[in-house]
């Protein structure tokens, strides 16, 4: 079926771009654009707890207490594009140096004292390649609509399931005023005050995009066929062989040769997407609040992942359990609004549905039923946008990431919203990153999983929480400056249970902590880009208990961009 729609497509658009004999040479087109950043952090009080030691006395390592830390990252990002007139275009992105701290962090000197060669080392942990090219996909016209075939950013809304980790600059629309800058694509590459992103969503995707109400258009005669409605569907292939572990005991059930495990039967893991979009970036709703920046975005997307075979260790599946494969299955929906000062954007979404094996507890082989919920809603009043008049903007955020207070049993309730929607710069981004590490990493750790249930770690996400964020910003543009100052209130949403407590127990209340945060923004010399960002996040009880011996965390953090 899967080969059958993918030949068809194919097809489908080699025909509907064929061009006559006569038709005039089209002119090759080469661009690029890109960045290159640098981000210093210095933390307090990251993991303040007493060091453990896991393991035999022969063989053990430490989880250290951290009281104080600070590095430097880089990275240089580069998206360049070769267009064929308006008929297709490949797009390419390239990242190097991706995170990798500063300085020898992989012992290539005997002495660090004396050492003079740097290496790869991602500030998270493991090497990264210095140089990597790890998305590439081809954009063609067909003659009712767009595909995009080929390794690609995936983003949706504002970021909380998809988050495309900053795939585009800032593209200004050369029609409208020069102080007003249209985003025509929300995933830009600095779009948040606090912090960085680091690991956007990929898929390897087959997509079409339509406009349904231009092809009726079209068909009736009507003499302006533009719409807003746009329609689509993706195709993607998520894992070709999801438990074929080479190190692992699962390989000895590998078939032998070398496209046998390409061709083990039912364990391709498949994703379907659709999606629905009212896109009116341009709205002109008129009365006496219209503004150039008035726009509506209104939509749904819908994910169907499916497997036939689930399990996550198939070589210590009981013959007589049934591997029943997956089928899981999310809503999201996301809406956007500005008209005058007042905008309003909000994403919901709900994760369901049944899947054998994949998550680790209590045994690697079990059946879950998935119940997952998160969603955010940010409200705010916008200064007026003039050519060199300060202004001022406030925003109100409340978010929410479903915990789960048991995670042994049949029902996985958990997952963070994505790691690339930052809020703050302390609680979610640092310290609750650190502490789901600690908790999910070493409790699982196994041959075939020696890092642990690395899909339980929430790599700085909000999780398991609730929140609020109220946030100002006062721009002043004949200086191209901008301070940005925030407070952040989280609580725990479910307070653990039973199993491995998830950073503390229900001995403790519920709430992680206050957070106040404040940023500088300056641009100068057209390209460069500068941000002093501080925060204080003062614990709550939940964290006091996870983290007795301290009360607060401090940072300070600087990032110094070029970007073209």
């Amino acid at each position: 079926m899967n080969r059958f729609f993918l030949t068809s497509i194919t097809l489908a658009a080699l025909l509907g771009t064929t061009t006559s004999a006569d038709a005039k040479p089209i002119k090759l087109e080469w661009d690029s654009s890109g960045y290159f950043r640098t981000r210093a952090i210095t933390l307090t009080n990251l993991a303040p707890t007493d060091a453990t030691f896991i393991g035999t006395a022969d063989d053990n390592y430490e989880i250290p207490e951290i009281r104080r830390t600070s590095y430097i990252t880089s990275r240089l990002r580069i998206t360049p594009t070769l267009s064929w007139g308006e008929a297709a275009t490949l797009h390419f992105q390239i990242d190097a140096l991706d995170d990798v701290l500063w300085g020898d962090n992989n012992g290539l000197s005997a002495a660090p004292l004396f050492a003079i060669d740097t290496s790869d080392q991602h500030y998270l942990g493991g090497e990264r390649d210095a140089l990597r090219m790890h998305k590439a996909w081809l954009q063609f016209k067909v003659p009712v609509g767009i595909v995009r075939v080929g390794r690609m950013p995936s983003h949706w809304g504002m970021g909380l399931l998809a988050n495309g980790g900053g795939n585009a600059n800032f593209d200004p629309d050369p029609a409208r005023p020069k102080h007003i800058t249209e985003r025509k694509s929300l995933d830009t590459y600095f779009d948040d005050d606090f912090g960085d992103n680091h690991d956007g969503s990929i898929a390897d995707r087959v997509l079409f995009l339509t406009k349904p109400l231009s092809i009726a258009k079209t068909i009736a005669g009507k003499e302006d066929t533009s719409s807003k409605l746009v329609i689509g569907y993706a195709y993607d292939k998520i894992s070709e062989a999801p438990s074929l572990n080479a190190e692992s005991a699962s390989s000895r059930r590998r078939p032998l040769g070398q496209q046998g495990f390409i061709s083990r039967p039912g364990d391709d893991v498949n994703e379907h997407v659709g999606f629905m979009l009212w896109n009116d970036p341009y709205a002109k709703f008129g009365g006496p609040w219209a503004r150039d920046t008035d726009e509506l975005r209104l939509g749904s997307y819908f994910v169907w992942r499916h497997s036939e075979r689930g399990s996550t260790n198939p070589s210590d599946l009981d013959p007589a359990v049934r591997d029943t494969g997956s089928d899981v299955f999310i809503a999201d929906f996301w809406g956007r609004l500005r008209y005058g000062p007042l905008y309003a954007e909000t994403e919901v979404l709900t994760i369901f549905g049944e899947t054998f094996g994949g998550i680790p507890f209590p045994a690697a082989n079990e059946d879950k039923d998935a119940n997952i919920q998160g969603g955010v809603l940010r409200v705010g009043y916008f200064g007026v946008d003039e050519q060199s008049a300060p202004k001022f903007d406030l925003t109100f955020e409340v978010g929410h990431a479903s915990g789960d207070e048991d995670i042994s049993d049949g029902e996985f309730k958990q997952r963070p919203l994505h790691s690339d929607f930052n809020v703050g710069l302390i609680m979610f981004e640092e310290t609750l990153r650190e502490l789901s590490a600690r908790t999910y990493g070493p409790n699982f750790a196994s041959a075939e999983n020696p890092d642990g249930a690395v899909g339980f770690f929430s790599n700085g996400g909000v999780i398991n929480a609730n929140y609020i964020h109220p946030k100002f910003r006062y721009h002043v543009p004949s200086k191209n400056l901008t301070f940005v100052g925030s407070l952040l209130m989280a609580w725990v949403d479910n307070m653990p249970t039973t199993g491995p407590a998830m950073f503390f127990d229900d001995a403790s209340g519920p709430f992680l902590g206050t957070e106040v945060d404040f940023a500088v923004k300056a641009q100068f010399s057209g390209k460069m880009h500068l941000s002093l960002e501080t925060g204080y996040l003062h614990f709550g009880e939940a964290l006091q208990q996870a983290l007795p011996n301290a009360s607060g965390s401090f940072t300070l953090q600087s990032r110094i961009a070029f970007l073209w």
